[in-house]
């Protein structure tokens, strides 16, 4: 039998987790905009880092470029399933709130979607 204690306990980690998630495809989603300047901060790092030749630097470029597109097709399947996952959450934790409790959830998600606080 669920306790009281359980379903809020629940309904509590699903809403953090929710949160989390939430922000993770959001910040994945800025990085992934942003790819073309993470393809050059990779090498540029890797070069660095392992002293790479020119002809070595030509290579990984080579690699990174072949193997981008299928990390990014990755990447949009993760997060649409993560979303489709957030979204049914969702659903099944507004089910169990009144209509004053669906209002201050919804401005909770706002504010996670935005990155406000509390103050």
């Amino acid at each position: 039998m669920v306790t009281r204690r359980t379903l809020w306990i629940s309904i509590i980690v699903s809403m953090i987790v929710g949160g989390i998630v939430g922000y993770a495809i959001d910040r994945n989603q800025f990085q992934h905009d942003d790819s073309h300047s993470g393809k050059t901060r990779f090498i540029n790092f890797m070069t660095k880092e392992l002293d790479l030749t020119t002809t070595q630097q030509r290579q990984l470029d080579s690699i990174v470029n072949v193997v981008h597109p299928k990390f990014q097709s990755i990447r949009s399947r993760f997060n649409a399933e993560m979303q489709k996952q957030v979204d049914s959450t969702r659903q099944m934790i507004k089910i169990i709130l009144t209509p004053d409790q669906q209002k201050k959830l919804q401005v909770l998600n706002n504010k996670m979607k935005s990155g406000t606080d509390n103050k």
